[in-house]
């Protein structure tokens, strides 16, 4: 029994059976549970309230999950930010870009890119350019694709153009063409010509489309 007056679930079945109630007692059960001494059982809570319909009403436990000492938690956390488009949980996602464990900073990226700011993009520009894992870079180059805006097109352009990745230098190619002005036909040039065929077509494309508004 907590301090609380509610009876604390000590396995997981328990507290995944708290997500099948809608009961403020449900709810109670779960923000404890959150709080055990057990990382796992913290965890699973965690993603219990990510799912529960009232989950959100619990946001404030999502929120102090991300300053919990263990990571499974933390990710969780992230999970939910991502998942619910958490904004209120923007800076400690953001906190996490810079965390030891790659599996978080992978967790972290994905949830930041689901509520994304502008100002965003110079971090995690520098994930992509320089963090020593190739899966965090390459987490870190969808969400830079996806979320760019115009005036931070050239940038990444410039950037994914000469990656090793076949596949980031098509993305290359497609941000090309939503850059008007026909200085980037040089670089495009030598795409026209990449190892890769499915490089070469997206160059063409991109070249095309240029080309035909100057």
């Amino acid at each position: 029994m907590s301090d609380l007056g509610v009876q604390l679930p000590t396995t997981h079945d328990a507290v995944r059976e708290l997500g099948s109630r809608e009961d403020a007692a449900a709810l109670k059960t779960l923000a404890v549970a959150a709080a055990v001494d057990d990382q796992f059982l913290r965890r699973t809570a965690l993603e219990v309230i990510g799912r529960h319909p009232r989950g959100r009403e619990l946001s404030a436990i999502v929120l102090e999950a991300f300053r919990d000492p263990s990571e499974y938690v933390v990710r969780a956390a992230c999970e939910i930010a991502e998942q619910w488009r958490l904004l209120e949980a923007h800076d400690l996602v953001l906190s996490h870009l810079a965390n030891a464990s790659g599996a978080t900073r992978q967790a972290a990226i994905r949830a930041l890119g689901a509520i994304w700011r502008e100002t965003d993009f110079p971090p995690m520009f520098n994930i992509y350019a320089r963090d020593h894992e190739t899966g965090i870079r390459r987490e870190a180059a969808w969400v830079l694709r996806q979320r760019a805006t115009p005036a931070d097109r050239r940038i990444l352009f410039d950037a994914l153009y000469v990656d090793e990745l076949a596949r980031h230098r098509v993305w290359a190619c497609e941000l090309a063409e939503s850059l008007s002005g026909p200085e980037i036909l040089p670089a495009l040039s030598s795409l026209a010509s990449d190892p890769d065929g499915h490089v070469r077509k997206a160059a063409a494309r991109a070249i095309q489309a240029i080309s035909s508004r100057a």
